[in-house]
């Protein structure tokens, strides 16, 4: 279903009607395709002191990625939701900046 962007949801009002009719993002699922999504998942950081500058170093070099895709019938967990798929992966960097 489309999903219009900004100031197109709600009640919120925008300044004039080429705030409400942009461009609209369709985020069905086409059926019998396969579909790729991307998304960014941030290691921790932390700010610290090196040689009298600040920089940002991950706190960690691993993390346990858990993916859980939901079927939510009318978006909510009380109206006999299933998990559809489930996804764990073990991802690592490399924190000596090679």
């Amino acid at each position: 279903m489309p999903v219009p962007q900004q100031l197109g949801r709600g009640d919120r009002m925008g300044r004039g009607p080429y705030e409400k009719s942009g461009i609209i993002e369709d985020t069905g699922l086409p059926p019998g395709k396969a579909v790729h999504e991307r998304f960014d998942i941030f290691f921790p950081v932390d700010e610290v002191e090196e040689n009298g500058k600040w920089v940002t170093k991950p706190t960690a070099s691993e993390l346990d990625l858990e993916v859980k895709l939901w079927y939510l019938p009318f978006g909510t967990m009380n109206a006999d939701p299933f998990l559809w798929h489930e996804f764990t992966k073990k991802v690592s960097i490399s924190t000596t900046g090679k």
